[in-house]
């Protein structure tokens, strides 16, 4: 039978259900996966091919040596022909390869049937792995002239090797590599412990015959049977895994392990398929190629459901994050998308390079291209990284929202959008301002928004003909009014006498409006101001404007008298200067 397995449209049609079921996103990851299966399982050479490449003498490498090769003066031309004539049932010409006893010389046919057998079921052969030397593989610890094939499992996890020795024919002909009388001697017990013997004795010619992959036409019988009641178990399970999860969802308080439970649906189904499928396998006894190709298969199914099930848990997050109240600030809405459609990126590639790891394709080379490319993107986006990562910490911080009144550096409005990019800030020349994210992240921020109440605070400047009475009738006339207004918080007001100025007597008024809205909180402020203005008038003195007083004083003459001193007083200073003659 053939050792070399390719993949044919069958692949495709044991998946067509996922992928038609799957949506677009997932629909795109399955066909990159089954992409990735088709090219991994590509037809390689035929034992034909390869049989045309060892007749007659060509130069090849081994161990870094060239050596002649020859059709039948090496285990790897020897295991082809022998590979050849069994997959063709000629059991007569593979009965060569075999180093049988005189005893057995007349079961020569039945032996290589049977090798040939167990060969297809436990030992997968890679004929680009077999040396091509006269002596094979000299760097295994084997004598000269030996060369072992694979191992047969045996009872108690005892392996027994099967090996290729380099005889020559008998009266001194030509050498060749033929199965060692040790290897020949195990093949009656090695059939006799398959465990599909019985099939193998007892069911019609026709369904042993060997059908497309290599596998037997009654284990292809049987691969329908697995696919079919798979899917129906698929369905089974997927059903009875998300009716548990509802019942445990339902008992809690939370609304995002309810979304969890439906978003899972398809991926719970992927997964029981997959499991079901993978215990009802073993029963088919397929060959070592079509085990390992089955098991990979498998694998790839697995990574594509576990990375279906990452994608959709992104869905669930973005759903439960944008009811939260971290989503209620404008930053927080724009990040939000961005950061699941960067997720939903970062799932699909690393699901790429998984499927890719598991199907057998070094991914190496493509991880350390696309580690080189980002760092690239990187050197060259330095400032839109740099203005996406603030508007990142902007969200994160949640420094302000738009329709907040802050005050970045020196500029001071209203929050107008908030961008990727940049931060829009209207100011009240009606002007607006564009602020790189990156810049704003680095400023110094204050915002109006979060404060609970806002300060009124004034200076009362009062005449210095002013009494000690009237200032005190000031002061409690205006803790008076002040606490009249009931929008003021008592505890925080303070009135009380702040200094002797150079033109006038000031009275430190301060409180707290419990008010956030500026409009309110202007037309309170000028209640207060009209209150403390009456307060001052019923006192009998008056608010001081700045003065100051110029003393002009003339100087005697020698024929006149003296003359005497004018003062006038002029807006200023309250200080005294005096002429120089």
């Amino acid at each position: 039978m053939m050792r070399v397995l390719p993949l044919t449209s069958w692949l495709m049609m044991n998946v067509k259900w996922v992928v038609c079921r799957a949506s677009r996103a997932h629909r795109t990851m399955l066909l990159v996966g089954a992409a990735c299966a088709v090219s991994s399982m590509a037809p390689q050479a035929s034992s034909a091919q390869l049989l045309q490449q060892f007749a007659g003498k060509k130069t090849a490498s081994d161990s870094g040596k060239q050596v002649a090769v020859t059709a039948a003066d090496s285990p790897r031309a020897s295991l082809s022909l022998f590979l050849e004539y069994t997959d063709a049932g000629d059991y007569a010409r593979a009965s060569q390869y075999l180093d049988v006893s005189a005893e057995d010389r007349g079961h020569a046919k039945q032996l290589a049937h049977e090798l040939s057998v167990v060969l297809d079921r436990y030992v997968y052969i890679d004929l680009d792995a077999i040396s091509g030397a006269s002596l094979g593989d000299t760097t295994t610890g084997l004598p000269a002239g030996v060369q072992q094939i694979g191992t047969i499992p045996g009872p108690r996890d005892r392996s027994d090797p099967v090996r290729m020795v380099r005889a020559t024919r008998a009266g001194g002909g030509e050498a060749r590599w033929v199965f060692s009388r040790s290897t020949v001697a195990n093949i009656p017990r090695w059939y006799q412990q398959l465990p599909d013997r019985w099939t193998l004795e007892h069911l019609p010619s026709w369904l042993l015959g060997t059908g497309p992959l290599g596998i037997l036409w009654w284990q292809w019988v049987g691969l329908v049977i697995v696919l079919a009641v798979s899917w129906a178990a698929g369905l089974l399970l997927g059903r009875l895994a998300r009716g548990a999860l509802g019942l445990l969802a339902k008992r809690t308080h939370t609304h995002w392990d309810d979304s969890i439970s439906t978003s899972l649906r398809g991926p719970f189904r992927l997964g029981a398929l997959l499991l079901v499928a993978l215990a009802l396998l073993p029963w088919l006894s397929l060959n070592a190629n079509a085990s390992r190709r089955m098991g990979t298969i498998v694998s790839a199914g697995f990574t594509i459901a576990l990375f279906w099930a990452l994608w959709r848990l992104v869905d669930v997050w973005r759903q439960i994050m944008s009811v939260s109240g971290w989503a209620m600030h404008g930053t927080s809405r724009g990040l939000l998308t961005l950061v699941s459609r960067l997720a939903k990126m970062a799932v699909f590639l690393f699901g790429i390079v998984s499927l890719l790891a598991t199907l057998g394709y070094p991914v190496a080379a493509i991880v350390g291209g696309l580690g080189i490319g980002g760092l690239a993107v990187a050197l060259a986006a330095q400032k839109t990284l740099e203005n996406l990562f603030g508007a990142f910490a902007i969200g994160a911080d949640r420094l302000f929202r738009e329709g907040d009144t802050v005050t970045v550096d020196t500029v001071t409005g209203t929050v107008e959008s908030i961008g990727l990019r940049s931060i829009r800030i209207r100011t009240a020349d009606r002007s607006v301002v564009s602020m790189p994210n990156g810049k704003v992240a680095d400023s110094r921020i204050e915002t109006f928004a979060p404060r609970d109440r806002i300060r009124f605070a004034c200076v009362l400047a009062l005449v210095y003909d002013t009494t000690a009475d009237q200032v005190r009738a000031v002061i409690s006339g205006t803790d008076a009014a002040l606490r009249a207004e009931k929008r003021v918080a008592p505890e925080s007001i303070a009135v009380f006498l702040l200094q002797l100025n150079t033109s006038s007597l000031d009275i430190q008024v301060a409180a707290h409006v419990l008010t956030t809205d500026m409009s309110e909180f202007q037309r309170i402020r000028q209640d207060l101001l009209l209150r403390i203005m009456d307060v001052v008038e019923r006192s009998g003195t008056s608010f001081a404007f700045p003065t100051q007083t110029v003393q002009l004083e003339q100087l005697e003459s020698t024929s006149t008298g003296s003359a005497a001193p004018t003062t006038a007083a002029v807006p200023g200073d309250d200080r005294s200067s005096t002429p120089k003659s």
